[in-house]
This record gives C-alpha cells, structure tokens and sequence, in this order.
C-alpha cells in the first residue's frame, strides 16, 4: 500500500511540476526494504537475467539485482540483498526461471560453516550454476523424439556396414597398407626433422638474403624488359640462323668429302717422306756440314767451287727415271 501511495505521489508531483513526466521516467519500488548490502555473484552465463530481478532465499524475496556486467570470461551480477539476511562463503547461487517461459531470478541456497559474507564479497564462479531453460527442455526434448545425436550414429553405423559388405578384403588390404606407409612415415621421422631443420636455416638464410634477392629481382626485371622489346631482332636472328644452318650444313658436309679425299691422296706422300726419312736427315746434315765448312772456307761474301753429282743409274731405272 505504501509502494502504491508512493507511486500516486510521485506522478501528481510530476504533472502539477509540468515537466512532462511519463511512466517510463518512474523508477521501479525496490522489491526490499530498509537496508541492504552489496554481494558480487559470478556466472558463467547470464541467461538474459534483467535488472531489478528478484532474489529469493527459501520462497521469499530477500534482494534484488543491480547490475549485470561482463568480467573475465564471466558475468558478474550485483545483488543488492536485506541485511536481515546474512549469507555464508559457503553458500550457492543459481539462475532460474518462474516458469519455461517466465522470466529469471536468483535462488540462493544458504550455507552451514564458513565466515559470514561482508558488504562488497564475491561468491564465484565455482559457487553458482543455472537451471535448465527452454532451449535444454527442447534440446532434451529433441533428442527423446528423434533420436539426437544416437540416430546420427546410428545411420553413420548402417553406412559403414553398407560400404563394408563385400568388401572386407579390400578394407583389410587398405588398412595393411595403411599400417606400412604409418610405419614407414614414423621410421623416416628424423630425416623429416632433420629436414625440417634445414628448410628452417635455408628460409632463415633466405630473410638475411631479401635485400639482395629484392636487388636482383629487380635487376632481371630491366633484363626481362629490354628482351621484350627486342624480341622482334631476336626472332629475326634465330630465323637467320635456322636459314644459314640450312645452307652451312650440306656445305660442310662437301668440304668434309673433299679434304677426306685430300688426305687420302697425301697418303703415299706422307708414307714415302717417312720411308726416307733417314736419307733425308743424311742430305740435311751434310748441306749443314757443307754450309759450316764453306763459311770456314771463304770468310768473304762469295766463293768459287766445283760440284760433280754421282749419279746411281740402278737407282734411277728403279724409280723410273732413266730415259
């Protein structure tokens, strides 16, 4: 009666004030009164509790909530609770529902030992807990009607029986083979670390190198633009030596012939110059006798003498020439 008197009160004030007062700008009656004291409660979800949501202890409301803000992975919710109401350390809190689609509130649940909370406590996280909502009635419900996630298993095992008919073999070779390559990778394990290791060095040394790798890069892209330009001379080049491959080649395939040909009509020269080779060195050595003996002969510039050749006919008629 006093809350409602209250309420009367404050809206005949607002219209005889003229400020345009509306029902939203009244403030709701604290659910509790005279004095109350601050306890900080965590959640790990808040499950949309508003504020000014009641807090009931054994049925009665003994508080109400002040704020709901966001800490470190948690919801921290300020209850302002009567102070004829005095909560142990010990004690739990849970986030419930006036009916499936009631609003929330706070049920506190009383410990027996433990210090008294004082203003300004905290009850954690590990202290409080939430009842099942709709969305869990539903879930639950779900799975007693379609068979949840078991009905998924269910079809999952009837696919594998499916895919495994007839062909067990075929499984079991697969699996083998399976087994060999798990085996193989396992034993090649250090050669992969250890090759791993070396991918890390050279991508190190690679970093360290990007300054002048940047340089030659952009080097070879100048290079790779003056060949685009002149690929026109460079096609037209490569076309002129396909022409003169086409002409060099068979006229290097004539002179072939033809100083095989040579080569072989010096044969019996070359083999007759070897067959006297020792006359050959006897004539030069005398000549050399011959040129020493005149200069010792006459020291002038010239010199008179005689020669007379002594001819071997027998030699001559073997070589043809005695005519």
């Amino acid at each position: 009666m006093r809350r409602a008197l209250a309420i009367v009160t404050l809206l005949v004030a607002g219209l005889t004030a003229g400020c345009g007062l509306t029902l939203e700008d009244v403030p709701l009656p604290d659910l509790v009164d005279g004095p109350t004291y601050a306890v900080t409660v965590e959640f790990t979800d808040a499950l949309n509790l508003p504020v000014d949501a009641p807090v009931k202890l054994d049925g009665a409301t003994v508080g109400q909530v002040t704020a709901v803000e966001a800490g470190d992975y948690v919801a921290e919710v300020e209850l302002a609770l009567s102070t004829s109401v005095r909560l142990r350390d010990t004690s739990r809190a849970e986030i419930r529902l006036t009916s499936p689609m009631g609003t929330a509130f706070v049920q506190l649940f009383p410990g027996d030992t433990g210090a008294v909370l004082a203003d300004g406590a905290t009850l954690p996280v590990a202290a409080t807990g939430s009842a099942p909502d709709v969305t869990d009635l539903l879930s639950a419900l779900s799975t007693v009607v379609t068979g949840g996630s078991f009905a998924d298993i269910s079809t999952i095992i009837d696919q594998l029986n499916a895919a495994l008919t007839g062909n067990a073999d075929d499984v079991r070779r697969l699996l083998h083979r399976l087994d060999t390559a798990v085996t193989d990778l396992n034993a090649d394990f250090p050669r992969v670390d250890r090759l791993t290791a070396a991918l890390d060095r050279l991508t190190i040394r690679l970093a360290g190198d990007l300054p002048d790798i940047t340089r030659s890069l952009t080097a070879l892209s100048g290079l790779v633009t003056t060949f685009d330009r002149q690929r026109a001379q460079l096609v037209t080049a490569m076309e002129s030596l396909s022409r003169f491959d086409a002409v060099a080649t068979p006229l290097t395939a004539a002179v072939r012939e033809d100083l095989v040909a040579q080569l072989e009509d010096m044969e019996p020269v070359v083999r007759t110059l070897l067959a006297g080779r020792d006359d050959i060195d006897g004539v030069m050595t005398g000549l050399v006798a011959f040129a020493e003996g005149s200069d010792r002969a006459a020291p002038g510039d010239f010199a008179n003498f005689d020669l007379t050749f002594l001819l071997d006919l027998q030699a001559l008629s073997a070589t043809g020439g005695a005519q």
